[in-house]
């Protein structure tokens, strides 16, 4: 299956999902996703205000962690993909395929914190540290919030590898005015926004690493009992 093939079905399990027919479930999904977002940029602050990797850490948030902009580019994504082919011979397969990862472990994100959503609605409880907590314990996706963060590992690994080949980046760089020219502009930007991040880098590990392994110490603490640390919001 080629990239954007993949990139296809990605999205068309995106426009399944039950909020978009939803107005209240909508509602209380913005919720999760704000409370999200505060609370990894809280837990992470340290990591994430290093003036290197302030660009990682907005691409994590506004990027591969859904909301209002990521369904701006799923809508424009599904106007151009059915006729985007030409896509295909502009940017070379391995950066379509490191886009589409990244599009996919943003899709996966707001699956999970939909589940959480709909269990917060069932039982009228507003958002808040407490009920999110509560919220993870019941919905019980400690394997696949595994998952997500192996994902958001994968995408970061592979755009670094595709970033560090001399080729590929001048291909691409080649690509952006044929793609412009063709309306791709917002799969482009999406894929380009993930090189920009990373290129202040010295090494991509220096950033996913310590990432990835306090989010699983806050799975294990989740589900295993207690208070997690560092998953407030203040």
């Amino acid at each position: 299956m080629t990239a954007l093939a993949d990139l296809q079905q990605h999205l068309t399990r995106f426009w399944a999902l039950p909020h978009h027919e939803n107005d209240v479930l909508r509602a209380k999904l913005n919720e999760v996703q704000t409370w999200q977002q505060v609370r990894i940029r809280h837990t992470h602050r340290a990591l994430f205000e290093q003036p290197k990797n302030q660009l990682m850490a907005d691409y994590f948030l506004t990027k591969l962690y859904g909301g209002d902009e990521f369904e701006i580019l799923a809508k424009q994504l599904a106007r151009i993909l059915p006729k985007a082919k030409k896509l295909e011979r502009l940017a070379k397969e391995s950066a379509l395929e490191a886009g589409s990862m990244g599009i996919q472990a943003a899709i996966l994100a707001i699956e999970l914190d939909l589940h959480l959503a709909e269990w917060l609605l069932d039982q009228n409880l507003p958002v808040n540290a407490d009920n999110m907590l509560a919220a993870y314990r019941a919905v019980d996706e400690e394997a696949e919030r595994r998952v997500q963060i192996a994902n958001l590992k994968d995408v970061c690994y592979r755009t670094d590898k595709h970033l560090n080949t001399f080729m590929l980046k001048k291909a691409f760089a080649l690509a952006k005015g044929a793609a412009y020219r063709s309306n791709y502009q917002p799969l482009y930007d999406f894929i380009d926004a993930g090189f920009k991040a990373m290129k202040p880098l010295s090494s991509v590990s220096s950033f996913i690493e310590p990432f990835c392994e306090r989010e699983l110490l806050i799975v294990d603490e989740v589900h295993n009992g207690g208070k997690p640390v560092g998953f407030g919001v203040s």
